[in-house]
């Protein structure tokens, strides 16, 4: 019966580890500039989000233009067409090389003994919890991933293919994913929450894996 109980008991243990596990949660940095001379679109404005027609992969230059419009709809931004948009949104991201760091990880685990004890011969579980048990050193790369959006007023730009931005948001994330595609969702997400406003300094923002504002993003191709 004993024995019974201390395998339930681990069980839970090992469900509530693979529970946490699954909730990852993504940091990020987040940075805004405004222009006081040219205040950032209001809620109301319409836009335009245009590619890069020399980016590598194109697919995935216009699966992040699609996720970019759907946030601005969400902020309540109109999407028009080219000569009709007031400002424009321009985008761009990126992964830098792998890093290896060396990382302290506290042993998690379980061990199994045999042994007698008042009720005779039997078999002892038991879970090593961080802090009490070992911990050891591994090394495991880490990537730089960051996204950048720079809004621009439209005129200016259809008149000279330049124009001074009127706001520049920065998104920013070092982590053991290499797979851009999945951590640009949570740049954007963690972008988006302070579009249009100078921040004064780096925010830190924490994106959990199962925020529901992400749910949308990954359904979009």
């Amino acid at each position: 019966m004993k024995n019974l109980l201390r395998l339930c008991l681990l069980g839970l243990c090992i469900a509530s580890i693979w529970g946490c596990a699954a909730a990852r949660t993504y940091h990020i940095q987040v940075n805004g500039y405004s222009e006081a001379a040219a205040p950032a679109p209001a809620p109301g404005a319409s836009f335009f989000v245009i590619e890069d027609q020399k980016a590598q992969n194109p697919l995935l230059e216009k699966e992040v233009k699609a996720k970019i419009d759907k946030l601005l709809e969400q902020h309540y931004y109109f999407l028009t067409a080219y000569d009709k948009a007031q400002y424009f949104m321009l985008f761009t991201y990126g992964m830098g090389a792998p890093q290896a760091v060396a990382v302290a990880s506290p042993g998690w685990g379980f061990g199994v003994g045999f042994g007698t004890g008042w009720c005779g011969p039997g078999v002892g579980y038991g879970v090593s919890w961080p802090g009490y048990g070992p911990y050891y050193a591994e090394t495991r790369p880490l990537y730089d991933r960051w996204l950048r959006l720079t809004v621009v007023e439209a005129q200016p730009y259809r008149d000279t293919g330049a124009s001074r931005p009127v706001w520049v948001g920065e998104a920013r994330s070092t982590g053991s994913s290499s797979d851009l595609r999945e951590v640009l969702n949570y740049l954007l997400v963690a972008a988006f929450e302070h579009f249009g406003k100078n921040t004064g300094k780096a925010l830190p923002a924490a994106i959990k894996q199962n925020d529901p504002r992400l749910l949308g993003l990954e359904k979009v191709h």
